[in-house]
């Protein structure tokens, strides 16, 4: 594209601000339609092609602009992507912010900070510049703006360092930079020990009169409480004497293929791909060749925090807008098992080319540490008539993406027995400030870490055998009816009842816990052996209520789908996503406003339907979170689980499971026998033998041999990310 005069574009790294540049580049997905016609009717291959992003600052007025790019790797052609269901044209003041504006605001930050260098030293003993061990790190603030159209970030500080994160201090300040002439941005306002100045000058004066109630250092805030963000060892040894734990291994080696981005593994197979501004998307989903779903793929995350200063007054996060994909190295051994499978990706906004992002993504399988399912069925005479279990071993997919303070574990769980798993685990560093209660309770140093809410959603394409589908609910109720044993009474107790939903705005679902329902995806043509509609359900394992009103706060109109745990809505090629990365700059007129989704309530009876799910929880921070969130506790998920799909489970095909050590007593009473070794992978039925105390173990044609534990994986961890090139 750079060689297209017409374009006027200048390369990344010798652009200004004020040039067209390409910003972003990511894979642009063709319509389902001809993904289908391929994978399903021996059609074309369709074209691979890009959507590249320009921010042309040096048009008039400025404009983000566009474009589908291909066919790849040769691009010969480029249209200007359009899309009737989004708002058009992108507005400038929507763009999320790169290096070049950033180069900028640095300025004005540094000029700020070095006029108040006194008042910063002797108030919180951390100035910006001129530091030495001593230093702050400035950080943004979004959306920019109270309003559409404006551009106004405050820029608060923090403590430099490990965990510095954590410890903000009492001064920030407001810079203006909506207009297209940089030289007009400028400093408006500035906030210092709870009390709001319309000037720097303002502050300084008063800061010097006297007039300026002073912030000191808190009393409380030791040199030791650096140490306490830290991930430093202290406190009693855990355990007393250091050893290893357990670990995983592959005694028959590894039970799942990886070719390219595609993974096969027990019936299930998927492609997968991470993208920049909506992480991990799953494609053609299927188990035992059927396809379940045609996407499955995270959409967006939010962060939402309350708080008495502008930064937090201000902190509404949209994790696609800060590089959604933002996934770093992983850990072998910590974060993904030291069997897993790893994946590099890549990655280009900012930058003149692609990075390379190393061991980013894993792979692995997992044993679960619960039966699938088991059953001992008792003789109730001392003996039992037999014992029947299997292992859940899972595969597992893994990115955990990185945005600034916190770390999101994100994982596609595939179970043997047709069910798959989405999960997220939060972790990392919270955001903390100098305000009091109501917002959070005292921390170290005089800090409070701040109530917040996190929000996950996530875009569920199922095709039940095919894409004509249809969603009802399932409802539980009360009836009270006279008891047929005995007339007098009356008995009460539960039922179903079957509700198909029509439209859109039928299916729009704000939990009602007063009327539990399950959530079924059918096809209306296909049925099991018993006469039942074939069909998948979702069940929602992580759901909390947004008490953030979208009628009186206009800040919600640009997470629209906050509002509820599930929509169901009729498929289309322009309603790709819930939510854009310029969403964050204008939540009050957002580019994607996912209530239109809802609002021209379309029928969704025998349709290609969407699933749109949303997980959330409130995150009220506490002492425990330190020196960062713990996984445990914090995890939220939905699960895809067949629903009358198969005549019986699908996992009784299987020969994949653990078969542990076991004690039985013999019907007689005599002592418990041991049923043979530890043998791994191999599901199991026992039953009693001919002679007392003696049991049959069917462990379905798995071999029993000796297994060699697998050879351990050299540690290796770098790092860094760099150019792809």
């Amino acid at each position: 594209m750079e060689s297209q005069e017409s374009l006027g574009l200048t390369p990344w790294d010798k652009a200004g601000f004020r040039d067209n540049y390409i910003n972003a580049i990511e894979l642009y997905v063709p319509a389902k339609s001809e993904a289908l016609a391929f994978l399903d009717g021996g059609g074309a291959k369709p074209e691979r092609q890009a959507l590249v992003t320009v921010h042309a600052g040096g048009k008039t007025p400025p404009v983000v602009e566009e474009y589908v790019v291909g066919p790849l790797p040769n691009p010969a052609r480029h249209e200007p992507y359009s899309n009737p269901a989004r708002r058009s044209p992108i507005p400038w003041t929507s763009r999320a912010i790169d290096p070049k504006e950033y180069a900028l605001i640095m300025p004005i930050i540094e000029n700020t900070t070095a006029r108040v260098y006194d008042i910063l030293k002797e108030s919180y003993g951390y100035t910006y510049r001129n530091c030495s061990a001593r230093c702050l790190v400035a950080l943004d603030s979004v959306p920019k703006g109270y309003r559409s159209g404006k551009r106004r970030s405050w820029i608060s500080f923090r403590r430099a360092g490990v965990g510095g994160v954590t410890y903000f201090i009492g001064f920030m300040m407001q810079v203006t930079h909506e207009s297209a002439d940089p030289n007009e941005w400028h400093v408006s306002r500035v906030f210092y020990n709870n009390q709001y100045f319309d000037s720097v000058e303002q502050l300084i004066t008063g800061y010097a009169d006297g007039s300026v109630e002073k912030d000191t250092p808190d009393a409380d805030v030791q040199e030791d409480d650096i140490l306490y963000p830290t991930f430093i060892r202290r406190g009693k040894p855990q355990p007393a004497s250091p050893s290893r734990g357990p670990t995983l291994t592959e005694p028959g080696g590894r039970r799942y293929a990886v070719r390219g981005r595609h993974v096969e593994y027990m019936g299930w197979s998927f492609d997968w791909r991470l993208t920049t501004t909506q992480a991990m998307q799953l494609y053609d989903v299927r188990m035992n060749g059927e396809r379940i779903a045609y996407e499955l793929s995270s959409q967006d995350a939010t962060s939402f925090y309350s708080g008495g200063n502008p930064a937090m007054l201000n902190n509404l996060f949209l994790d696609s807008y800060w590089d959604f994909a933002k996934s770093f190295e992983l850990v072998r051994g910590i974060d993904c098992p030291e069997t897993a499978t790893f994946f590099n990706t890549l990655q280009q906004r900012s930058t003149k080319e692609p990075r390379l992002i190393q061991n980013s993504v894993c792979v692995f399988e997992l044993n679960a540490g619960i039966p699938l399912r088991r059953h001992f069925d008792s003789d109730f005479a001392g003996g039992f008539n037999f014992y029947g279990g299997m292992a859940d071993h899972v595969l597992v997919l893994r990115h955990i993406n990185t945005v600034d303070n916190y770390d999101y574990v994100y994982d596609y769980i595939f179970h043997q027995n047709g069910v798959i798993e989405v999960r997220v685990g939060l972790t990392g560093y919270i955001l903390t400030s100098q305000d009091r209660t109501p917002y959070g309770y005292p921390l170290y140093g005089g800090i409070i870490g701040n109530v917040h809410q996190h929000s996950f959603n996530y875009k569920v394409d199922l095709d039940i055998l095919g894409t004509q589908n249809r969603f009802e609910t399932v409802e539980i109720l009360l009836e009270n009816i006279t008891n047929p044993v005995r007339p007098e009474l009356r008995h009460i107790q539960t039922r179903i009842q079957r509700n198909l939903r029509t439209t859109e705005k039928e299916a729009a679902v704000q939990y009602d816990f007063n009327r539990p329902k399950y959530y079924n995806f059918y096809s209306e043509e296909q049925k099991n052996r018993f006469g039942v509609n074939r069909g998948y359900r979702v069940q929602l394992n992580g759901i909390a209520k947004t008490l953030l009103p979208r009628q009186d706060w206009a800040a919600m109109r640009g997470v629209a789908w906050q509002d509820y745990q599930l929509v169901v809505t009729q498929r289309k090629d322009s309603e790709p996503s819930s939510s854009s990365i310029y969403n964050q700059n204008d939540l009050y007129d957002p580019v994607v406003d996912f209530q239109s989704f809802i609002d021209d309530d379309e029928s969704i009876v025998d349709e290609d339907l969407v699933a749109w799910v949303t997980l959330s929880t409130h995150h009220i921070p506490h002492s425990e979170d330190f020196p960062t969130t713990a996984t445990a506790g914090t995890q939220m998920q939905f699960f895809l689980r067949p629903f009358n799909y198969y005549d019986e489970d699908p996992s009784v095909g299987s020969s994949n499971a653990v078969l542990k050590v076991f004690g039985i007593t013999d019907r007689t009473g005599n002592s418990a026998v041991r049923i043979g070794p530890v043998i791994p992978n191999t599901p199991v039925l026992i039953t009693p033998g001919e002679k007392s105390g003696s049991v049959r173990v069917e462990r379905f044609g798995t071999p029993t041999g000796p297994a060699c534990v697998s050879e351990q994986s050299p540690f290796h961890y770098n790092g860094t990310w760099r150019g792809a090139n």
